[in-house]
């Protein structure tokens, strides 16, 4: 029986503000896009994600890297503005919290987590969840997962994961939870209806 839903946010509660900031700075400077990437969400971006550097230290790297002539606050702001509510993801969660336990399970930094709730108020929208940068490791480690089942207090046949990267849903699916690749609300629907669900 399905007890508790976990939600990803960037790319299914939130626009996928990562992609579009890579892809903004690549068009600006220039620079390839895979080289962008592998800065903003490498290494550096994976170590600033678990909390292992501090924002302060993962801007001076980017900038560093990149050889950005920006400034860190105003680069920061553009990132985070890039994250924009998926309302149709938003009513679903409404929906599922009649019926179930909700959580979040996020690769995230504190500074946009803060910024987007401040903007939002969407962390009171769940039960509660996991953040990459308190629980120290990011997906698609199978920690991270363990964490969201421990926290939400269920097994892994008792919850359903919801992510729109396939490399994020596959450790879930092999730990035994119910998986869902998100595209787009209506698609994600349909879906947990066909499943009973929704």
């Amino acid at each position: 029986m399905i007890k508790a839903i976990i939600f990803d946010l960037g790319g299914v509660l939130f626009t996928n503000g990562a992609k579009k900031f890579i892809d903004d700075i690549s068009a600006r400077y220039a620079i390839d896009k895979e080289i962008v990437r592998n800065v903003i969400d490498g290494e550096i971006g994976t170590k600033y994600r678990e909390g292992k550097i501090t924002r302060d230290e993962f801007w001076k790297q980017v900038l560093t890297n990149l050889n950005l002539k920006e400034d860190s606050n105003t680069l920061e702001s553009e990132w985070i503005d890039d994250y924009k509510l998926i309302e149709g993801t938003r009513d679903i969660i409404f929906e599922l919290r009649r019926k179930y336990k909700v959580y979040y399970l996020s690769d995230n930094v504190r500074e946009r987590v803060m910024r987007l709730d401040e903007r939002y108020g969407f962390i009171k929208w769940f039960e509660g969840g996991i953040f990459s940068h308190e629980a120290g490791v990011r997906k698609p480690n199978p920690q991270i997962y363990k964490l969201a089942m421990e926290k939400a207090n269920v097994k892994p046949e008792e919850a359903v994961y919801i992510d729109d990267k396939a490399s994020c849903i596959e450790p879930a699916e092999y730990m035994g939870m119910t998986a869902f690749l998100f595209e787009n609300p209506d698609k994600l629907r349909r879906e947990l209806m066909d499943k009973g669900i929704l």
